[in-house]
């Protein structure tokens, strides 16, 4: 049976440097009891999603694996615990391995290209506005802009 399609818009007045959207997280996905509701930076040069020790604590996550990670500050151990991630427009992508590195408080996750490939992202920022929409489950048909850039000249 195929998902129920999902999708959200956030549009920015003004250009921004960095895409961060709500996010819930659960130890599982159907303990309403047990959520932490948090900010997540969208990045696409992150192989996979991160969590900081905080959320771990919070939601009291097992620690089930540790994988090398390379990241701005070299390469390090991390340690891979497992959380469900609901979206604000009612998406849940669940059972997400993430690594768990210390973080800033501003975005305790990152989101990263294990969770994007799971759904369409677009970013754009014409009239000096960002805007960043996406959708759970992907589209069959992939976005082109060429084309729409022939339908505009």
């Amino acid at each position: 049976m195929d998902k129920k399609q999902a999708s959200l818009t956030y549009t920015h007045k003004e250009l921004v440097a960095t895409i961060l959207t709500p996010v819930k997280l659960f130890s599982d996905v159907y303990d309403e009891t047990n959520s932490y509701l948090t900010n997540a930076l969208w990045d696409t040069g992150a192989m996979v999603s991160v969590i900081s020790p905080e959320i771990v604590s919070k939601l009291n996550l097992d620690i089930v694996d540790a994988i090398q990670i390379t990241g701005i500050n070299g390469e390090s151990l991390a340690g891979v615990a497992i959380v469900s991630i609901y979206f604000p427009n009612d998406a849940v992508i669940e059972d997400v391995r993430v690594a768990i590195c210390n973080m800033s408080p501003e975005n305790e996750m990152i989101i990263g290209m294990d969770v994007i490939t799971q759904m369409d992202i677009a970013i754009t920022n014409g009239g000096s506005q960002t805007q960043f929409s996406f959708a759970i489950p992907p589209f069959k048909n992939r976005i082109d802009f060429t084309k729409r850039d022939a339908l505009q000249s």
